[in-house]
C-alpha cells in the first residue's frame, strides 16, 4: 500500500512541475513574442549593406568555395591518418601480457 501511495504523489509532484515549465514558457511567449520577419523591398547591390547583412560579391563567393574544398580535402587526409591498419593489426603486447598476469594470478 505504501508503494501506492509513493507512485502516486510522486506523479502528482511530476504533473506538477510539468506544469509550472508550461506555464512559464506560455508566460515568456507572451512577455518576448517572437519577432516578425520585415520585408525586404529592393535587392541591393554587390557589397552594399541591408540592415546589417553584407550583399556577397562573386569574387568572395568563390573564395568560400575554395576554402570549402580546401576543408574536405583537409578531412579526407585526416581520414588517412592509419587508425585502419592499427585496428586490423589485430591484439597488441598488453593484451598479451595482461592475459598471461591473468592466468598467472589463478
Amino acid at each position: 500500500m505504501q508503494g501506492i501511495i509513493l507512485f502516486v504523489v510522486g506523479m502528482a509532484v511530476l504533473f506538477a512541475a510539468m506544469a509550472l515549465v508550461i506555464l512559464a514558457i506560455i508566460l515568456l511567449r507572451r512577455l518576448f513574442p517572437p519577432l516578425q520577419p520585415v520585408p525586404v523591398e529592393q535587392k541591393p547591390e554587390a557589397g552594399e549593406t541591408v540592415e546589417g547583412t553584407v550583399r556577397v560579391s562573386e569574387e568572395e563567393e568563390i573564395v568560400a568555395a575554395i576554402a570549402v574544398a580546401l576543408a574536405h580535402l583537409r578531412s579526407l587526409k585526416m581520414g588517412q591518418a592509419g587508425l585502419g591498419t592499427a585496428l586490423e593489426a589485430g591484439r597488441g603486447p598488453w593484451w598479451t601480457e595482461g592475459r598471461i598476469q591473468q592466468h598467472g594470478r589463478r
